[in-house]
């Protein structure tokens, strides 16, 4: 009897995936996946959307229409090849229509497969061949612009008042006038460009702008301060809670009717301003910033170039070409916002506030709201005279002025006659201010050692007592210890008998952490729960701590350290600690992108922060903010920007 053999499948070659088909392919791209082969029906791919489609791990791309057409050399294909996915197009509707969203496939040299069965055909693409396309289509490209101008010409006359005279141009209750704006449009870079623009939004403090889906990329505080503009489609608009959240709401609906977008607005509770005109909402946003008097526009994700202009697939392409000509000068792009971004010296940048914000301060005012009715420029330019010219004032007027006083022409180093006035100014108004108050310090991985040290002796000379610094061990924010932390909060959560065990992790943590270092109800010794929580987090090797601590605080002290790659941690790490104690804040170096996240949520009262403490400024001001805290006033301070000691 013959024993029947078990046949080896052979490996068919080429590459698989499951198809992922629909029209537009704006629709399309959500539901992408890695590992899938994309199926659209796009003529000359943008490379916008090229961008979005390789940002989603594909490994191919079948297109029902020519990549290049040769009306214009579009870049989306190119972006393609260079990200390694492979190309077919031309397999027309028919070969559309077999392939259904879905269907396994495999493809080779062309041609589309589901196991050996062969679907469809087309034309598969390399570089080579890309380049060629794209060398034939630079001759296409002077008809393009001929039409693209003759566009231009109608629409011109269609707009003209809007364009040229601001009319119908619905006035904003947003306060623009020589203020910096910065329009925020949806873009697959969009992160990439916010990123670019963290200096300039932090130092200036512009207005934003936000166009339908870009409004999903901003932060709490950005969205409850910026006005959206929102088009006709209902499907790019953001959830709710951030159209409620903006200043105001703009709709410019462009040609198409906007009663389904009027409605679903006035649903959620929203009355927004119209702007009706055929403008695009990008360059209706645009419009509405420049009518206000700005001093600057900031465009970020907007299209900026010739072949920007010709790949955007939005109609009303000569509408966005014709907007920014009437922005002239005014509008700028957000990646040249680094290069000519004006620094200051950093001593200036430091001195000149430091008067009028320490003083502020000391006498509980809220600074933002002191230097809103002052001028802080004249301030500092008042103080140049007397200082020489390191505060930016005229070196020869301050050499006279001090040979008339009689004083030596000496010139004084900036930065030493700023450290030299604050600690003058800090033994005047630091002594009784934290009277009474135990602080305890927690220091996270990076906290530099000797600022922790002078911050311990600054809250000293103002009356207050350290219960001890708590050192936070890098284990503690480890992503692979996550499952320990995880699991010791919950122990600990119980057997303190205080916190909240339904927490995620680390906010868990925190609140370990503060209900056994402080509390909102502190008792004046460790109680045994707190003692058995101090030696958990101890042998656990998540904190040590510098001495013995002595009981538990009434204000917590946050140092922050090395920036995380994750912030997770250390959001809920604050988080619950802002929880526990009567009183918090976050202290950190100038530039410290932890603490800019942290800032950028929407915290209670409990939240404060002070950044330049690797400076005398800030190293005087935490010991204040602390004070302040026990009001619950929070507020964010710094040594740094163009604020100095001010609330942001």
């Amino acid at each position: 009897m013959r024993l029947p053999t078990r046949q080896i499948p052979s490996v068919l070659p080429g590459i698989r995936g499951t198809l992922r088909s629909g029209r537009p392919t704006r629709a399309l791209i959500p539901r992408l996946k890695e590992g899938d082969i994309a199926v659209i029906d796009h003529v000359d791919l943008d490379r916008s959307t090229a961008l979005a489609i390789a940002a989603k791990g594909v490994i191919a791309v079948v297109n029902a229409q020519p990549m290049v057409s040769g009306r214009y050399p579009n870049r989306g294909p190119q972006t393609l090849a260079e990200a390694g996915i492979e190309l077919i197009d031309k397999i027309g509707e028919a070969g559309l229509e077999k392939l259904v969203d879905g269907r396994k496939a495999r493809i080779l040299d062309g041609e589309i497969f589901d196991g050996e069965q062969l679907l469809t055909s087309g034309r598969a693409l390399d570089q080579e061949s890309l380049e060629s396309d794209l060398e034939d289509a630079k001759r296409g490209l002077s008809s393009h612009l001929e039409l693209f101008t003759h566009n231009s010409s109608e629409l011109l006359k269609r707009e003209e008042e809007v364009l040229l005279h601001g009319n119908g141009v619905p006035p904003l209750d947003t306060p623009l006038a020589g203020r910096p704006v910065v329009v925020v449009a949806d873009h697959p870079d969009l992160d990439r460009l916010l990123g670019d623009l963290k200096g300039f939004l932090r130092e200036q403090r512009p207005a934003i702008i936000a166009v339908g889906p870009a409004a999903k990329r901003l932060t709490k505080k950005q969205v409850r301060h910026a006005v959206l503009v929102l088009g006709p489609d209902t499907d790019t608009y953001p959830e709710p809670k951030v159209l409620t959240s903006a200043a105001e709401v703009v709709l410019a609906p462009g040609g198409s009717a906007s009663e389904s977008a009027a409605e679903l607005l006035d649903r959620v509770g929203v009355q927004p301003k119209r702007f009706e005109s055929s403008l695009a909402p990008e360059d209706a946003a645009l419009l509405v910033a420049y009518t206000q008097h700005p001093s600057l526009v900031v465009g970020a994700g907007l299209s900026t170039t010739l072949t920007d202009f010709l790949e955007d697939q939005r109609p009303g392409l000569a509408g966005t070409y014709l907007t920014r000509l009437a922005l002239g000068p005014t509008l700028i792009d957000a990646s040249a916002v680094p290069a000519v971004r004006r620094r200051e010296p950093r001593s200036r940048r430091l001195v000149l506030p430091v008067l009028a914000a320490v003083t502020a301060l000391a006498i509980g005012i809220p600074a933002g709201v002191w230097a809103a009715d002052h001028d802080l420029t004249e301030i500092g330019t008042g103080l140049g005279a007397g200082f020489g010219s390191g505060f930016g004032g005229d070196a020869e007027e301050g050499a006279a002025a001090s040979t008339t006083s009689g004083r030596s022409e000496t010139k004084t180093d900036p930065q030493t006659a700023e450290s030299q006035f604050v600690e003058e100014a800090g033994a005047a108004l630091l002594p009784g201010k934290l009277t009474g108050q135990r602080v305890a310090i927690l220091a996270l991985p990076g906290a530099d050692a000797k600022t922790v040290d002078t911050l311990t002796g600054n809250i000293k000379t103002a009356g207050g007592e350290t219960t001890g610094v708590l050192d936070v061990r890098p284990n503690l924010l480890d992503p692979d210890r996550k499952q320990y932390v995880d699991s010791l909060s919950t122990q600990l959560v119980k057997q303190l008998g205080r916190g909240d065990a339904d927490q995620a992790t680390y906010q868990r943590m925190g609140q370990v952490v503060g209900e056994t270092y402080a509390g909102t109800k502190p008792p004046t010794e460790f109680d045994q729960p707190a003692k058995t929580a101090a030696v958990a987090l101890l042998t656990g090797d998540l904190v040590t701590a510098r001495g013995r601590p002595a009981g538990p605080a009434d204000l917590v002290l946050v140092v922050l350290g090395d920036d995380s790659r994750d912030t997770t941690a250390v959001e809920g790490l604050v988080e619950g600690l802002g929880a526990t104690a009567k009183g918090l804040v976050v202290a950190a170096s100038t530039g410290s992108e932890d603490l800019e996240t942290l800032r950028a949520n929407d915290w209670p009262g409990w939240f404060a922060s002070v950044d330049g403490i690797e400076t005398a400024t800030g190293q005087v001001a935490a010991p204040l903010v602390l004070a302040r805290q026990r009001s619950q006033q929070g507020g964010d301070f710094g040594a740094s920007g163009f604020g100095g000691l001010l609330k942001h």
